[in-house]
Parts: structure tokens; C-alpha cells; sequence
């Protein structure tokens, strides 16, 4: 062992070491790495500087060497083994997904809409045509395509287009000309249009009625349709695609029958839609005049509950602006909410200018909920209420919901959704009827679904995410 100037060991000496202050470099091994001494000026301390040389590198096999193992048998068999393995693998990896694939149930295929359901409609009274473009002019057209965007629906609806004397031409009560410029104007603007269709009772004048050849198309001793018969569902096939699709008419609204005959025409129904259905068209079984429903708010709401089976869809006939006459005007608009927002098409008439003006913003925003996915095919289930309250949630996986209520009691009242599957403990207010007939739709905050509150003739749409 040797000792520095100032006692430190630094191991065994070389025998070839040199003096560490000349500076020269001095292997330790031929092996290890070299290490340099070198005195330090900067700063004039005294202290040595000791640089390492790096250590040699690892090269592994030559090519050489490794070439001495590609034929031994240990080395080949391993290699087979190992692609074997792996490709045994990718395949049970394949067949496994296959089998999940074809053993998953598949989804069930999401429900749409026909086109005559999807939109509200608006009836157009060419009589008494409302200026909805602010011009001045009589442009019956140009108003329509402007009330249809104004209120945000696509389907309009004009009141027996089809004559009774001969269900091949317009009705003599409308001026040709005018009617073919609304349908065309209507066809580009890319709104549909609906009619109603024949009558059951055929006048004693009509063709079909007076041609012996289709004596068999009536009940025996009557001029009523016998809607049982093969040929006639045949024919009025033929006459709805041949001639009123070539006018742009393709939706009709059937008239309702009681008794025996309902379930006949609506089996009629039926079978003419699949007839239609390659060139779009819709024959409409079930509409209801609402205004027949409103004696008081209990009746209204049993019969709301009574048309949304989720089988059948229905057709809500309404002209609220006659209902203003017999009924408080805050229940007018609680009847519009309700109906827009249940399963079925509301088919609104009676407008006149004032009434356009007035209410085509809460109309356009009713148009717009209809448009939401649960609104038009979720399920609707009714909360418990009170007889004068009305309180439905709409719901569908994997899509907001929309919860409804309105109070046509003036006492103030609350509504409990929860109890209906898939509605949380909260939602946002999207909507706010008042009973002056105005409504909000900003900053409404939330509401707490076991509990919203509810003034006297006042309506809310609370929107919430479904807790699945």
C-alpha cells in the first residue's frame, strides 16, 4: 500500500506506474480501461483531474459463430415450434372471435319513422290564405312554403283535394290553376303534402258507383265501400300511385269508421301502405278530433292516455284557435305542449293571421323537440297525478329524455317522475309554458324530477340523461 501527501491509500503500485505529476498516462491492465492524471492550474489548488477512457465494447457472435447453430437440430426443431405455436394461436384467436360474433345477439334495428309521422302537420285553408310573408299579396303559394318554415313542420295539409264526383281530378271547389301552383311550389320546397282521402259513402253520381263493372267494390244495397274486397284496395291503390302521386299528393287521411267497420279500414289501412310503400305514399287511419276531448281536463287526459298505446299511432286533429272560444286560452296552449310531445302527429288548423304571428315561435319550438330521438320513438310512460294534471316522461336508451308536464288546475302543484323507469333525480328545464301564454326557454335552470313544481296553468319540458 501507498499513502499520498496527505495519508490517503490508493491501492497496490504499478510497477511501471509513473509519477503523477508528469502527466503521462499509465496502464493499470491491458484489459481496463485507460486513466489519465493531469494537475490542475485552474484554480491553482493542487488538484488532479482524472479522465477515464472508455471500456471496450461487447460485439456478441460473429456471423460465423451464430451459422454453427442454424442447422443443429435443437435450434430447427425449437423454430418450428414457435411458428407453429404462433400461428396455432392467431387461428384459435380468429375462430374464437367468430364464434362471439355469430352467438351475440345482434341489436335491434332502430325504429324511424314514416315521413306522415315525423313532422306535425299544418292545414292551409286556401279560402281564407293568411299573409305570412308580410307582403301584401295574394300569393297563396309563397305563404304556404313560409307558414310551414315559420312553424317548423315539412307536412301541410289541404282539406279535400280529391273530387267526389270523380277521384281522378281536384275538387271543383278549388280553382285548378291555383291548387297546381301550391302543389308545385310545395314539391320544391321539399314539403310533403296530405288530403283526405275518398269517402266511404260514395256519391251516386261518382263513375265507380254507376259503372255496373264495379258494382262488387260496395256493400250490397249501398254505396259504402266494402273495404273487404280484394279488387277495391287494388284499385284505389292504383288510383292514389297513378294519379295523385303525378300531382304531388302522396299522404291521406282515411275517414274513421265506428264499430265492425273501424277494425275493417284499419286493416285496409294496412294493406294499402304496403302497396304504397315503394313510391312513399301513406294512407293515415285514426285520426281524432281533439276538440270533441276537451269537456274538462280529466276527460282530456284519459283520452291522451287512451290514444298513445305503443302499438297504434296516433293523429290529433286541432284547432286550437277555435278552442280559445270554449276554453280558457291558458289551457289552449297547455293542449298544444301536450299533444306535440306524446306518440302521434298533431294536425293543426285554423290559423289566421293574428294567431300565426302570435304563436309561431312556440310552435317552431315544439317542432323542434319532435325532432329529438326519444320524442320520436321512446317510450312514454304517465306519472301519477292528479286528475287535472298531466305528467308523461319520454325515454329511449341511449339518447336524452324529455320529461312533460302540465297543470291545468290554477293551484299550484307538484309532478313526481321518478317512478317512471329510467328517470333520474334531475334534469334541466328546456321549456317553461307561464300562464299568460308566454313561454321561456333560457337560463331555466334544473329541476329535481321527485319534485317539479308547477303553478296554476303552467307547462315545463324537463330534459334528462336516462339512467340505464
Amino acid at each position: 500500500m501507498t499513502e499520498d501527501g496527505k495519508g490517503v491509500s490508493n491501492g497496490p503500485a504499478s510497477s511501471e506506474m509513473a509519477p503523477q505529476e508528469d502527466g503521462t498516462k499509465v496502464p493499470l491492465t491491458n484489459d481496463d480501461p485507460e486513466v489519465k492524471f493531469t494537475s490542475s492550474n485552474n484554480p491553482p489548488n493542487g488538484d488532479a483531474k482524472i479522465d477515464i477512457g472508455a471500456a471496450p465494447t461487447f460485439s456478441g457472435l460473429s456471423k460465423e459463430e451464430l451459422m454453427k447453430y442454424a442447422d443443429d437440430p435443437f435450434w430447427v426443431r425449437l423454430r418450428w415450434f414457435l411458428f407453429i405455436l404462433f400461428w396455432g394461436i392467431w387461428l384459435l384467436m380468429l375462430v374464437a372471435a367468430i364464434v362471439i360474433i355469430i352467438q351475440t345477439p345482434r341489436c335491434a334495428a332502430k325504429e324511424t319513422l314514416d315521413w306522415v309521422q315525423e313532422s306535425a302537420m299544418v292545414q292551409y285553408d286556401i279560402d281564407n290564405p293568411v299573409d305570412t310573408n308580410n307582403n301584401g299579396l295574394d300569393d297563396a303559394p309563397e305563404d304556404l312554403i313560409q307558414m310551414a318554415k315559420d312553424l317548423g313542420v315539412k307536412t301541410v295539409y289541404l282539406e279535400e283535394l280529391i273530387n267526389p264526383l270523380d277521384f281522378t281530378k281536384i275538387n271543383p271547389t278549388y280553382n285548378v290553376s291555383d291548387i297546381n301552383k301550391i302543389l308545385d311550389k310545395a314539391s320544391q320546397a321539399g314539403l310533403h303534402v296530405v288530403t283526405d282521402f275518398v269517402p266511404n259513402v260514395v256519391d251516386a253520381r261518382n263513375p265507380w258507383y254507376t259503372n255496373v263493372n264495379t258494382s262488387e267494390y260496395f256493400k250490397p244495397g249501398t254505396r259504402q265501400l266494402d273495404y273487404t274486397n280484394p279488387d277495391l284496395l287494388t284499385e284505389l291503390a292504383g288510383l292514389v300511385s297513378g294519379t295523385w302521386y303525378g300531382v304531388g299528393v302522396k299522404g291521406f287521411l282515411m275517414p274513421t269508421a265506428t264499430g265492425t267497420d273501424e277494425e275493417l279500414m284499419k286493416n285496409a289501412s294496412i294493406t294499402l301502405n304496403e302497396k304504397l310503400k315503394a313510391g312513399g305514399g301513406a294512407v293515415v287511419y285514426g285520426e281524432t278530433d281533439v276538440s270533441t276531448k276537451l269537456d274538462s281536463a280529466n276527460v282530456y287526459k284519459q283520452f291522451l292516455m287512451e290514444q298513445v298505446d305503443e302499438n297504434d299511432w296516433a293523429y290529433f286533429k286541432y284547432n286550437p284557435k277555435t278552442s280559445e272560444s270554449t276554453m280558457d286560452p291558458d289551457m289552449v296552449h297547455l293542449v298544444t305542449l301536450s299533444l306535440f310531445m306524446v306518440r302521434g302527429t298533431p294536425i293543426l288548423d285554423g290559423f289566421n293571421k293574428e294567431y300565426f304571428e302570435k304563436n309561431k315561435l312556440f310552435i317552431k319550438s315544439l317542432s323542434d323537440f319532435r325532432g329529438k330521438e326519444s320524442v320520436q320513438v321512446g317510450n312514454i310512460t304517465f306519472a301519477d297525478t292528479a286528475e287535472d294534471v298531466i305528467g308523461y316522461a319520454r325515454v329511449e336508451k341511449g339518447t336524452p329524455g324529455y320529461a312533460v308536464a302540465v297543470n291545468m288546475n290554477s293551484a299550484p302543484t307538484t309532478v313526481n317522475f321518478t317512478s317512471i323507469e329510467g328517470v333520474p333525480g334531475k334534469g334541466e328545464n328546456e321549456l317553461k309554458l307561464m300562464a299568460n301564454e308566454t313561454f321561456l326557454q333560457a337560463d331555466l335552470g334544473a329541476s329535481q324530477l321527485d319534485s317539479v313544481p308547477l303553478d296554476g296553468y303552467e307547462g315545463i319540458v324537463v330534459q334528462f340523461v336516462p339512467n340505464f
